[in-house]
């Protein structure tokens, strides 16, 4: 049944549907497992009273429970792991087995026991069964070993989705998130981290830091991708559930440390700057990470920390168009003469250009790209003025590299405390910081190059209370701010004081765009800060085969949002060349825009509530 999005009464009208229709739900949250199963003796017939003891040798865990009249038995909401099976019952002997708890999943721990004294133990082996019968949800699960060996080029938590059933790569409208499953959107998917949303609530995709990746590979433990979630807690959202959960300390020592690096000098330069003689581009990017965890107290306190991150310097290769010096000349001489009052704003933009790094490599117009569809030599409707064409080109061409430096790292925090036999804690710190380099200005990017600072923090309690051996509940409290505001390198009043329009296009014509290369550059600034706040609960009672299962999510998300200020300093569009040598602006080849917002930033609350 698919959860109730809606307040006031859906809370008493969710526990009634719940009370009178689900009495055979068989579910595990999205931060656990679950093992169930049915002691037997060699007959096949049913053993009922039969002692049935699960213990975590790494942490300490032990529970007993007794089978029911059918001999059926269940542990719910278990922390995936590895768990050892003990069973005895009267005139019958011990059995012991090792089973695996999978996220999302319920291990058949079904046992047949021997007939014998009850001091004699029996080792039982066996691999759990392929096809999981439990419920209709479609589940693939990577565990430790699959999530740190799979090859991960940048570590990005998403991806292991996509190797899963039903997913595919999304390529279509403009890549917009990272992937589809069974065609629907991919904002139809629900990312959690432990239990809690790891969503981004303003683009509802997965979150992620300045490097647009979502780091902390080396912190999971498993990972479980639901392509088809029939059963209750997966009723949010209608593509994919991607759960994880992290590694905690265990009664062992254990750490890793791993660093990847990839440079210029181990790969080949493209072939375009191959066939002008433009040299490799300068490329160089190292990926690290460490963990350590263990005991502080065995069997009952543990620590686990983990930091992660990247460092990578990327190319950004652009074909850059700026006005020859004869053209720049000849400009600025007519608008002397026609419309003095803006010869100190073209005087600003072709100095803008002449003084640009890559000027000084400017080739013939001929030789570009454009050139194969423009016989002008990029003076568009202006040829035959002022002697300007193909044989005396507006426009000179360069295939430019820029850099652009990423720097994005994470560390994270986890104690786990066994309280007793009956309730597990654990409290987990996330602290996520980086420095997009959001966009690159070939003509001056000291001032419209753009970036964003995206600091990042996430905080849970997470406790898991066994009232009996038939009741379990798991409740979580979770927290998460975070910030990305976009703005120009050198500051937005020193883009305005070098040019008092934003951004100037001169689209169709191939002329480089002055104060950015790209849509966010007149946006400045944008961005948001989101603070979320989560509160999630789970309870199983188990009757004989039946498990009850009752569960309330709710999220809350408060979103300043600054995109307001779109065209805010405006936005100038020259689209004939004649118009800009005669300093004119009319529609409708040229247009200009401008935005006058009433407030810089808007507030707005995000409320989710479900009950299943």
């Amino acid at each position: 049944m698919k959860c109730i999005r809606s307040l006031g009464n859906a809370i008493a009208l969710a526990s009634l549907f719940v009370m009178f229709l689900t009495p055979s739900l068989k579910a595990q949250n999205v931060v656990s497992g679950d093992a169930a199963g049915t002691v037997t003796d060699p007959s096949g017939a049913v053993v009922p009273g039969a002692k049935v003891e699960l213990k975590s040798p790494e942490t300490g865990y032990d529970k007993v429970v007794t089978t029911g009249p059918s001999g059926d038995f269940r542990f719910s909401l278990l922390k995936p792991g590895a768990y050892t099976l003990m069973i005895s019952a009267a005139n019958f002997s011990k059995a012991s087995r090792n089973i695996n708890i999978n996220l999302g999943q319920v291990t058949n721990a079904s046992t047949s026991l021997a007939l014998g004294s009850s001091t004699t133990t029996v080792e039982v082996s066996g691999e759990a069964p392929i096809l999981q019968t439990e419920n209709a949800n479609l589940t693939t699960t990577f565990d430790t070993r699959t999530v740190q060996q799979l090859p991960n080029p940048g570590g990005d938590l998403t991806y292991f989705a996509q190797t899963a059933p039903g997913v595919a790569m999304n390529t279509s409208g403009g890549g917009y998130g990272n992937f589809s499953a069974f065609g629907l959107p991919a904002t139809s998917n629900l990312f959690t981290e432990n239990g809690n949303d790891e969503n981004d609530p303003f683009l509802n995709l997965n979150n992620s830091g300045s490097s647009n990746l979502l780091l902390g590979k080396n912190e999971v433990q498993e990972v479980a991708v639901v392509t088809n979630g029939y059963t209750g807690q997966y009723g949010r959202m209608a593509g994919a559930d991607v759960n994880y959960t992290t590694k905690s300390g265990t009664n062992n020592y254990h750490g890793d440390a791993t660093w990847d690096w990839n440079g210029s000098s181990l790969n080949a330069n493209e072939w375009f700057n191959n066939h002008q003689g433009n040299p490799r581009p300068f490329a160089n990017n190292n990926e690290w990470a460490a963990d350590f965890g263990g005991p502080i107290v065995k069997n009952k306190t543990f620590f686990y920390v983990d930091t992660e991150g990247l460092r990578y310097i990327l190319p950004s290769t652009q074909d850059v168009y700026f006005p020859t010096p004869a053209f720049a000349s000849a400009t600025l001489g007519n608008i002397g003469g026609t419309s003095p009052a803006q010869l100190p704003f073209y005087t600003q933009m072709m100095n803008l250009y002449q003084n640009s790094a890559a000027y000084g490599s400017l080739r013939p117009y001929s030789s570009s790209p454009a050139a194969a569809s423009d016989t002008s030599g990029g003076c568009g409707d202006l040829v035959g003025t002022a002697g300007f064409g193909a044989a005396n080109p507006c426009l000179g061409y360069f295939l430019a590299s820029g850099k652009n430096l990423n720097k994005e790292w994470l560390l994270t925090a986890r104690i786990d405390q066994n309280i007793g036999n009956k309730d597990i804690l654990f409290g987990r710190f996330k602290m996520d910081h980086g420095n997009q380099p959001t966009s690159t200005d070939i003509i001056n990017n000291s001032l419209f190059g753009s970036h964003s600072d995206q600091p990042s923090y996430e905080g849970q309690l997470n406790w898991t209370h066994t009232a009996s051996s038939n009741i379990v509940n798991n409740a979580i409290i979770s927290g998460m701010w975070y910030s990305a505001i976009f703005v120009p390198n050198s500051g937005v009043a020193s883009a305005l004081a070098a040019l008092p329009i934003t951004t100037v296009s001169f689209a169709p014509n191939p002329m480089s765009t002055l104060g950015g290369t790209s849509t966010p550059d007149f946006f400045f600034p944008q961005g948001r800060n989101v603070t979320q706040y989560q509160g999630v609960d789970d309870l199983s009672i188990t009757r004989g085969k039946h498990e009850f299962k009752i569960g309330v999510n709710f999220r809350r998300n408060d979103i300043s949002d600054y995109d307001t200020q779109v065209l805010n300093n405006g936005f100038l569009d020259i689209g004939s060349m004649t118009d800009f040598f005669n300093g004119v602006v009319n529609l409708p080849n040229d247009f200009y825009e401008q935005a006058f917002p009433s407030a810089s930033r808007v507030p707005i609350a995000i409320y989710s509530l479900g009950v299943y």
